[in-house]
């Protein structure tokens, strides 16, 4: 039985985006196409290898969902610079040849969602510090007895009929869903006060500091105008610049260049370009998804089910630019030691 084997693989992050300082983590991410049993047998095989927390590995089907949806993490591994490829075999050839075709409208929501969950993530540190909780909510404060008089499953029984609009089916009085409320309020505080308790117990020292000192994340501000200003350009012009042209900026923003209501500003501004480039771009509404999915299934082909012993080797040779010009095999010694993906995952269908 072959192994794994790599097709495609740079490095990632901030190393890629030309925002590294000392010290910083070097990111790697690849595309692996698994032995034939992955996509003949009935056991599957894993959706990524996590080697360690900085270098993961997406099977290539994980791969190309995540890259039609436009996965900005995903996306943007397809134009790394050259010098930053680890791997490319003559499958990876072929797939960056191609990577035009994974661009669509569908960066405008998914790069400003996720934007918008920095933002988020933001906001909620930065109210956090100035104004930190003073203790865990009790039920008291929301007018609740110490003890629930409902029982559990028909607090959540009436709460699933009302979040869907079904108020006469739950067939409830007002003073009930008043005390529904307050008890979803009181879980909803205790949730806060847990990732509260979270974040101060697992504070990065470094992010801490710029916390203090700025009043907000500014490395999470900085990725933010980043992830905005990369939508807009892609949807302008379709080009995707990973290594950012504007990275002098984006550091001077992370070295607290911007204050937080600069960001706010920048940020609900930049959100109503991208909403308009996207209304108004030559790119498609999505993906030609059959496209993609006749490349994928023949990537997998050429390395995988069609040539018996030889598809171990296929790939191999003059092209794959790399090191070891051929595409790297990942033993399964190697795989049953990567700690978030035990052996029997391997075995998990897609």
């Amino acid at each position: 039985m072959s192994e794994p084997a790599v097709i495609y693989e740079t490095v990632h992050g901030s190393n890629a985006y030309g925002l590294a300082r000392a010290g910083s983590d070097v990111d790697v991410k690849g595309v692996m196409i698994g032995p034939a049993a992955w996509y003949l047998g009935w056991t599957g095989g894993p959706e990524q290898i996590d080697l360690s927390p900085d270098h993961v590995r997406y099977e290539i089907r994980k791969f190309f969902r995540l890259a039609v949806d436009a996965n900005p993490t995903v996306l943007e591994l397809m134009w790394t610079r050259p010098e930053d490829h680890r791997v490319v075999s003559s499958a990876g050839e072929r797939l960056l040849a191609a990577r035009e075709g994974f661009l669509s409208r569908r960066v405008a929501e998914r790069f400003g969602r996720y934007a918008l969950a920095q933002l988020k993530r933001i906001r909620t540190h930065r109210a956090w510090l100035l104004s930190p909780p003073s203790g865990a909510p009790t039920r008291g404060q929301f007018g609740l007895p110490d003890r629930t008089l409902i029982p559990a499953d028909q607090l959540a029984a009436a709460e699933a009929l009302l979040d869907v609009g079904e108020r006469g089916a739950a067939d409830v009085s007002p003073n009930f869903i008043e005390v529904l409320n307050r008890e979803k309020r009181y879980k909803s505080a205790q949730a806060q006060w847990r990732q509260y308790g979270d974040w101060l117990k697992h504070r990065n020292p470094a992010r801490s500091d710029l916390e203090v000192r700025f009043g907000y994340d500014t490395k999470h501000g900085m990725h933010l105008v980043r992830l905005q200003r990369m939508a807009l350009e892609i949807l302008d012009s379709g080009s995707v610049h990973v290594f950012r042209p504007d990275h002098e900026e984006l550091l001077a923003i992370r070295d607290g260049a911007w204050t937080f209501d600069e960001l706010e500003v920048h940020t609900s501004e930049v959100a109503a370009q991208i909403d308009a480039a996207a209304r108004v771009s030559h790119l498609p509404e999505r993906p030609d998804e059959a496209a993609l999915d006749r490349l994928c299934v023949d990537l997998v082909a050429e390395l995988r089910v069609g040539g018996a012993e030889e598809i171990g080797r296929a790939g191999d040779g003059e092209g794959a630019r790399q090191s070891h010009a051929r595409p790297h095999r990942v033993s399964f010694d190697e795989e049953s030691q990567l700690g978030r993906v035990p052996r029997a995952d391997r075995t998990r269908s897609f």
